[in-house]
């Protein structure tokens, strides 16, 4: 149920055609992500990605309070379209990627992949996995991670042919299927927390393994399973 009201609400970020703002009330800190009234295809995606994710329940992926199509803005005259979801905690996995050793950084990646495959499960492709969207928490000897950003993911069981462009962080190969696609996207993101690292490729020596898995997420095969490669991260992990 979107808020009642708010005791805070500033002007956080704008995003191309979102204004984000930071809220709270007595109980919850919120994001906010308003959109003018008129945007047909940005609505679609706003509308989108909160009937699919409101009746979630993950740990990593935020969790969704409301959509309200006429609210006002203390600081403009227009009435927007906002979309209030959970303000999650951590830090930026881009600042701290370059010092975290390996195993750390496979560990997230294992950990990514459960919620990418949480997502697909019921009907989510997600494919903006730039280090910039991930969060990691520091919890005893590992890190909890959360996801951000779902507007124009693929909503392949709401919307499957959406008239908004789809995001997408890297080059994918265009013919690969879902679970294929984010293979090669978890790959790509290996590399890219990889070349963050103070140390080349070389000096980190990476094992045999490692590289295995790299090569083959680059080209992951007809019969590789999103489930499998997940299998081959958590083999890489010492």
């Amino acid at each position: 149920m979107f808020p009642q009201h708010f005791t805070v609400l500033s002007f956080y970020q704008k995003k191309k055609d979102i204004w984000i703002y930071r809220a709270q009330d007595e109980e919850h800190h919120y994001i906010l992500k308003c959109i003018r009234s008129g945007q047909s295809d940005l609505h679609q995606a706003i509308l989108d990605e909160y009937e699919s994710l409101c009746h979630l329940s993950h740990p990593g992926i935020p969790s969704y309070f409301g959509l309200c199509e006429n609210f006002v803005l203390p600081d403009r005259a227009e009435s927007v379209t906002a979309l209030c979801m959970e303000e999650c905690t951590g830090i930026p996995l881009l600042k701290k990627a370059s010092f975290l050793s390996v195993n750390d950084t496979l560990s997230i990646l294992f950990s990514i992949g459960e919620i990418l495959s949480f997502l697909l499960q019921n009907g989510i492709l997600y494919t903006d996995l730039h280090p910039s969207n991930i969060l990691i928490r520091e919890l005893g000897d590992h890190y909890s991670v959360t996801l951000l950003d779902f507007t124009c993911c693929y909503y392949f069981l709401k919307n499957p042919n959406p008239s908004y462009p789809l995001r997408f962080s890297y080059n994918l190969s265009p013919d690969l299927k879902g679970q294929h696609m984010l293979i090669q996207e978890l790959s790509l993101l290996f590399h890219a927390l990889l070349s963050l690292h103070n140390n080349t490729r070389e000096e980190m020596n990476l094992p045999f393994r490692v590289c295995m898995l790299l090569e083959t997420g680059n080209h992951p095969e007809e019969t590789l399973s999103l489930e499998d490669f997940l299998r081959m991260i958590k083999e890489c992990i010492i």
